[in-house]
């Protein structure tokens, strides 16, 4: 596999989105950076299983950690996007938050520090997003019944119009 099949293939199996933050290449406004969740220097490999697609700042607050003990078995471990169930390490309040539901959930939020201000705002925006299309789904959803409402009043009124004509013709 060509290195750009490669890079194809992990920017494709997580959705062209930060592996550990979520953001989205329209969100930070270029292609993210393919980072080794076990460090090359730390023994990991090229495989796929071994590659997360990220985003510069959390690729850099990332850097080369590497547990000393097992990964499998540690606290101090970080959160893989592929393996392990963000429900079980993670809450996102509503105010963008996050918050630890695990070891491993404390130890990847504090170690990517993904409560950042600009990760905040972009959840707040995400949110903001998501009000307002549904928002305009429901005003769309009550415009097509207020229509239907108008086009039977409409028929309505067109019946007791031809019914009073045929009163008045008497």
């Amino acid at each position: 596999m060509t290195e750009e099949a490669r890079r194809a293939a992990i920017r494709s199996a997580y959705n062209r989105r930060c592996g550990y933050c979520t953001v989205h290449e329209s969100e930070a406004g270029a292609e993210l950076e393919i980072d080794h969740f076990q460090p090359r220097s730390a023994g990991g490999s090229d495989d796929p299983d071994n590659l997360v697609y990220c985003c510069t700042a959390c690729n850099r607050l990332k850097g080369d950690f590497w547990p000393l003990t097992d990964p499998l078995t540690t606290t101090r471990r970080l959160f893989h996007p592929k393996r392990d169930d963000p429900t079980e390490h993670f809450h996102e309040k509503p105010d963008g938050h996050i918050t630890a539901l695990s070891e491993t959930g404390a130890f990847h939020l504090d170690r990517l520090r993904l409560n950042r201000p600009p990760l905040l705002a972009l959840r707040q925006a995400r949110r903001d997003v998501l009000y307002l299309r549904q928002s305009l789904a429901d005003a769309q959803a009550e415009q097509v019944q207020l229509q239907e409402r108008i086009a039977r009043l409409e028929s309505t009124l067109q019946d007791m119009l031809a019914q009073l004509a045929r009163l008045l013709e008497r």
